[in-house]
């Protein structure tokens, strides 16, 4: 079990280096910091609230599903970051490349993931036709967080079935 353990871990840290170090240059370092937002605090929260309000009908019931399934999912992310600590890349490894905000909390699993994944999983029910880039801008967000140093492939791999599976159950 050891060694099946070990395997995964090395390909986890040889996957987090490859999206991590490989790709940058300065398009990726300028954009990245952009993206990610995408998934965190701020961005999810203002657009269950615009939606919240909405005074038709349809869009507040999707605000309502939205802001739930956000809920939910980051009361999980608490929970796992908090029982299966997990240390960030950066602070655990060397030669890692960071953006300019550091988080301090536990790795595992990736809150940015899980909130990109659960928005695109919510949009893709309200406007089918724009699923594609709704579910492109969460993996972007995603893998934007490994480039950042913030997380492991693991840990936006976990983020992203928790948001979605999140979504889908609220549905």
């Amino acid at each position: 079990m050891q060694r099946v353990t070990n395997w995964i871990q090395g390909g986890d840290i040889t996957t987090f280096f490859i999206l991590n170090r490989s790709w940058k240059c300065p398009v990726t370092d300028f954009l990245m910091p952009i993206i990610t937002n995408f998934g965190g605090a701020i961005w999810s929260i203002a657009l269950s609230l615009i939606l919240l309000v909405s005074k038709n009908s349809f869009w507040h019931k999707s605000g309502v599903q939205l802001a739930t399934s956000l809920l939910i999912s980051h009361l999980v992310v608490q929970l796992c970051k908090r029982f299966l600590p997990r240390r960030r890349p950066y602070q655990a490894l060397q030669n890692v490349y960071t953006g300019p905000k550091l988080y301090q909390d536990a790795s595992f699993p990736s809150g940015h993931s899980t909130a990109a994944f659960c928005i695109a999983t919510v949009f893709s029910t309200i406007l089918p036709a724009l699923s594609i880039l709704f579910f492109l801008l969460a993996l972007l967000v995603a893998v934007s967080r490994v480039y950042l140093g913030m997380h492991y492939p693991s840990d936006i791999t976990v983020g992203a079935i928790l948001g979605v599976a999140t979504a889908v159950f609220m549905a």
